[in-house]
């Protein structure tokens, strides 16, 4: 089954479209995970693990997809890789999808190891296989081509950065006539009508920041069978306002993901009256789901 299926059928079964973001960040971890990180490397990584292995359990049945950014594990060397691998196996144990956030895109023959790695397993499956993969395009199509070839041959999916959700996006993504960003849209489009699944939805997706609900329109009009992958919701500013054209009747054809939002909720001071931090994360993890069940619908 292609990934873009397999995707949707697991949000018909959480009947949601969030997604949460695995970006561990040391001194934003819940305690006991906090203090054990505080030690050696190995300390930081076991309580990565020991933290992430208790988030998938309360995320489990609640959203489909998880999305570990690489960068966050790269920090510990090879036992935050080996954290990484750790969380996605576990992820994948507990029915949840994988979409690895490592924007890799380089030329061509670094590409099929980066495409490799993350979608094919690796080196005698050296890492675990990721459902689908974000893609920085920038290089120009020769850096693409190895990942849609080992998208195809895996029936993984990908997401190819188009307007990103930073303030600073707009330097270049804004550049030009059309804007460089449309121009990528455009050859996005062309990528996902040759990778079409069941429902009319291609497994190439597209990455536009929730941040940017007045432009996702004209950005769903450029790509209308692209599935989307909306970045930035809670923390970064992103609602649920404007989403709606996203999706399709079915509430298919975007993931919105939370990362701070969810990972952050231990720290929050209007939910002191919860104990504990799982019951803060799972009440964050609630909120979302409410805010884009209400919202998203058309």
């Amino acid at each position: 089954m292609k990934y873009i299926d397999r995707l949707h059928a697991a949000i018909d079964r959480c009947q949601s479209s969030a997604m949460v973001g695995l970006d561990p960040r040391l001194d934003h971890l819940p305690e006991p995970f906090r203090e054990q990180a505080s030690g050696s490397t190995g300390d930081a990584a076991k309580a990565l693990i020991g933290f992430h292995r208790a988030l998938i359990d309360i995320l489990a049945g609640k959203i489909a997809v998880i999305k570990p950014q690489s960068a966050f594990f790269e920090q510990l060397g090879a036992r935050g890789f080996a954290a990484m691998a750790d969380a996605c196996s576990y992820a994948k144990e507990k029915g949840l999808l994988v979409l690895m956030d490592a924007k890799r895109g380089d030329i061509g023959s670094t590409s099929e190891a980066y495409a490799d790695t993350f979608l094919g397993g690796g080196y005698q499956n050296a890492f675990p296989k990721c459902d689908a993969l974000t893609v920085n395009p920038y290089l120009g199509l020769d850096a693409c081509e190895p990942f849609l070839e080992y998208a195809q041959k895996h029936n993984a999916g990908l997401y190819f950065l188009v307007k990103t959700s930073n303030p600073g996006a707009v330097s270049f993504q804004n550049h030009g006539t059309p804007p460089l960003s449309e121009v990528i849209a455009a050859q996005v489009a062309e990528w996902s009508s040759g990778d079409m699944g069941e429902k009319g939805w291609s497994n190439i997706g597209a990455v536009v920041g929730a941040t940017r609900a007045n432009e996702l329109g004209s950005f769903r009009e450029l790509m209308p069978n692209t599935p989307l992958l909306l970045p930035g919701f809670g923390f970064q500013g992103g609602t649920a306002d404007g989403l709606s054209c996203a999706f399709d009747h079915n509430n298919h054809g975007a993931v919105v993901n939370s990362s701070r939002g969810i990972l952050w909720a231990h720290e929050r001071p209007d939910l002191e009256h919860l104990t504990g931090w799982e019951d803060k994360t799972a009440f964050a993890v609630s909120e979302m789901i409410e805010q884009l069940s209400l919202a998203c619908k058309k």
